[in-house]
């Protein structure tokens, strides 16, 4: 071969592994020989551009994001019409599938924590859980980088995909946790890709100073461990859009627990609803001031009849109610007769807990080891959620993880409430609510039911009712509807 052949040769071969996607063969046996091929030659074979592989369509991510545009954008894509089921009469008993130990972080199951979930779907159905609320789903969780990007801290694709998939053959609908108020950069602050966009998107006050941001100041709650978005621009509004259409169609997700709604300004939720068309909606919007609670509901829907307005969770009862039990002052759950949790306004709209990821403490020990006491008021709150109107959720490690006597006496207030037929808006009225003492009495569609909370034993619904639960310091009667 001739000195200009062999470097014609080498010339093309080099070129060809530049190419994204073939860095592989820059080192080892091919690498070798076109050395060894060189002759007189002197050369050293370039190494391909890290974002240039990033940036390469042969990346998967970046893949599944082209694909989404394709589907799911407004040029193609036509939402239908909302189908939602947090609505007046609603039956919905909800699980969080997922607390702040769950991850890989902390716990290390074979499969990840969407594998737990894949392989529990059936005790979740079997339990009567119509929702599971899962985890963010986006590498990153709550603090997301890489939208598309569905390897996480809780497990891989595929497992995530089984969950799900798992989830609906057992009748549970599934609901994603949806982080659209933030976002981080790829391998900093601010390189978002998969979706890819400009610094500009960030909003002007935001505490990133590396480069040019948006004219527009926060129209809401920050969080400086991300770069907050500002969803007053076209593109951010696109790719959300885009993003949890591909999430409800592709995965597989029946609806949304928007996180942090502090940030943005709540007619963002009733665009992106629209847009993606949830059976769920609930917002996390952290604060016990319920007419703050009652106020963002409504400004989630500008239609009259507030039909497909977002829930909210009721952070006025479920604070009202632990600091109740705690102290045995039921006057804390007494509004003039009403409950004085958002229940007590707006039943259809309001989730109701116990505990959550956010309000169990920060202690990777502590759900294995809480006191015996702990233990006996989540149950009393439990006892009042599940006999309440609202529609109340149920922590995971509470059901799971805290032994089966733990479990079986959950499991008989979630069997309750379904046989008495208690919906979301079902009629109540408070028969006490004082130091040791809180009782109610609530009409399910079959079964009327009471239930009484506190250390004074002495009062009981009289005759006629049937004792259908116990345990310290609660106790819920039945009987059937005259």
């Amino acid at each position: 071969m001739s000195p200009t052949s062999r470097f014609f040769r080498l010339f093309f071969a080099i070129s060809i592994l530049t190419l994204p996607g073939l860095s592989a063969f820059c080192a080892g046996p091919v690498a070798e020989q076109l050395k060894s091929e060189a002759g007189p030659f002197e050369f050293t074979l370039p190494q391909p551009s890290r974002g240039r592989l990033e940036n390469s369509p042969l990346n998967t991510v970046r893949a599944e994001w082209f694909r989404a545009t394709g589907l799911y954008s407004d040029k193609v894509f036509k939402p239908a019409k909302q189908q939602r089921l947090d609505t007046n009469g609603s039956k919905l008993v909800m699980l969080q599938g997922f607390h702040w130990y769950a991850d890989d972080y902390w716990y290390h199951p074979a499969k990840g924590w969407w594998g737990v979930l894949a392989d529990k779907a059936g005790e979740v159905g079997k339990s009567g859980f119509d929702l599971v609320w899962f985890p963010p789903a986006s590498n990153g969780s709550y603090y997301p980088n890489q939208w598309y990007n569905m390897d996480s801290q809780w497990g891989k694709k595929e497992d995530l995909f089984r969950a799900v998939k798992n989830m609906h053959s057992a009748g549970v609908k599934v609901i994603a946790d949806v982080v659209v108020n933030h976002r981080n950069g790829t391998k900093d602050w601010a390189d978002f890709t998969n979706p890819d966009w400009p610094t500009t998107v960030v909003v002007k006050d935001d505490e990133w100073q590396g480069g040019a941001k948006s004219p527009n100041y926060d129209e809401g709650q920050g969080d400086s461990g991300c770069r907050d978005l500002d969803h007053r621009q076209k593109v951010v509004q696109d790719e959300v859009k885009i993003f949890m259409r591909w999430l409800k169609n592709t995965v597989g997700f029946d609806g949304w627990r928007y996180d942090m709604v502090k940030g943005y300004p709540a007619y963002y939720v009733q665009l992106y609803n629209e847009a993606s068309s949830p059976v769920f909606s609930v917002g996390e919007y952290y604060d016990t001031n319920r007419q703050q609670l009652a106020d963002w509901v409504s400004a989630t829907d500008n239609t009259s009849g507030k039909l497909n307005a977002s829930t909210a969770f009721d952070f006025t009862t479920r604070y009202n109610l632990i600091s109740a039990v705690e102290n045995e002052r039921y006057e804390l759950l007494n509004d003039n007769g009403r409950p004085s949790g958002l229940i007590g306004w707006w039943p259809a709209k309001a989730v109701t807990y116990v505990e959550s990821h956010d309000t169990s403490p920060r202690d990777p020990n502590f759900l294995q080891n809480a006191s015996a006491e702990y233990k006996i008021q989540r149950m009393m709150g439990y006892a009042y959620i599940l006999t309440h109107p609202g529609i109340p959720c149920v922590f995971w490690p509470h059901f799971f993880d805290w032994g089966t006597d733990y479990r079986n006496r959950l499991q008989a207030l979630i069997n309750i409430r379904k046989a008495a037929g208690i919906s979301s808006t079902s009629r109540m009225g408070i028969l006490a609510a004082t130091n040791e003492l809180y009782a109610a009495v609530i009409d399910g569609d079959t079964n009327r039911v009471v239930v009484k909370l506190g250390k004074n034993w002495g009062w009981n619904p009289g005759a006629g009712w049937t004792l259908a639960a116990s345990g310290e310091r609660y106790a819920v009667w039945t009987q059937p509807l005259p």
